[in-house]
This record gives structure tokens, C-alpha cells and sequence, in this order.
């Protein structure tokens, strides 16, 4: 299965791109996004499941408003990689055996809203975003820029964020 980044089309890929370099810029440019994104990656364990909400990096941290526990994570793993090209859809269908587990894990964790926020005089928050896109009841989709902050293959994040638009 393809990666959604390189199953969006160009307006979406630049409307993601032009969001994700906003972030880098108040993080002190694309290498220094990129370093944040490469430590992410690295961390054992993975930072959303840490005892503490926040992320830390050079200049300021990331923080979010609830801990999220190892199973759902890992739970959020798995229908992740069960999408497929035709539906980025999170929640599964009724009929699906672990329909009320996936549920329950998606209504947990979609009140998640992260902050980005700078060591500056004073401390402000400079970007945020959520976990989640809720359309309704019964479709969920990844936030595209958590997706790409917190899962995404660096170098697939390098491409986006150095991608030009061929119309221009």
C-alpha cells in the first residue's frame, strides 16, 4: 500500500506543504523541522505514549492535552496500516469484530489538540493541530499534519516540504 503523501493530489499537496512549512519556520527553518520529526522517529518509546504529555526540542516543545496509553496507540497503529487507497477512513464498518474496540479508541483519543510552543518571552503557542478530522458518526480520518509529524517516513516529509508546484 501506498503512503498518502504520494496518493494526494497537487492542491492537497501544496496546501500540506504550505501548512507543514509553517511549522518549520517557527521552528527555526526545514532542517531544524526535520530534526524534530528525526527524533520523534527515534524515541523509545514513542513520545505520545510518554509520561508526560510534551515533546521537547531546541527553542521550544510540543505539548497536548491528555496521555495517550500504549494500547490504543498501538490499536491506532493497526488501523492505520489497514487503510487502504480507496478510504483513509479510520473507523471501521459496524459488522467489523473489534468495531467496538477501534470506536472507543478513536472517541478517546479525538478531543487530542497539540500545541507547538516556543521558549520565547512570553511562551506562545505558534501552531497547532488535532489527531483527528471527525466528519461524522461513522468516518474518521488521521490529521494529515499529525500523520506526517509523528508517523511519517522522513524522507517522504523531506519531498513535501521541497515540492514545487509545476503551475506556477
Amino acid at each position: 500500500m501506498a503512503h498518502f503523501l504520494e496518493k494526494i493530489d497537487e492542491n492537497d499537496r501544496i496546501a500540506l506543504r504550505d501548512e507543514l512549512l509553517v511549522f518549520a519556520n517557527v521552528v527555526g527553518g526545514k532542517n531544524a523541522f526535520l530534526k524534530i520529526l528525526e527524533s520523534i522517529r527515534r524515541s523509545s518509546p514513542h513520545p505520545l505514549v510518554s509520561k508526560d504529555p510534551i515533546l521537547r526540542f531546541v527553542g521550544g516543545y510540543i505539548k497536548w492535552n491528555k496521555n495517550v496509553h500504549k494500547n490504543n496507540l498501538m490499536l491506532l497503529s493497526i488501523q492505520m496500516n489497514a487503510r487502504n487507497d480507496e478510504s483513509q477512513n479510520l473507523m471501521p464498518h459496524s459488522d467489523n469484530k473489534n468495531y467496538k474496540n477501534i470506536h472507543n479508541m478513536l472517541r478517546s483519543l479525538s478531543p487530542l489538540t497539540f500545541e507547538v510552543v516556543l521558549n520565547s518571552e512570553p511562551q506562545t503557542t505558534v501552531f497547532s493541530f488535532k489527531m483527528f478530522d471527525i466528519i461524522d458518526s461513522d468516518i474518521t480520518y488521521m490529521n494529515k499534519v499529525f500523520e506526517v509529524i509523528f508517523f511519517s517516513p522522513i524522507n517522504m516529509v523531506k519531498k513535501l516540504i521541497n515540492f514545487e508546484d509545476k503551475s506556477v
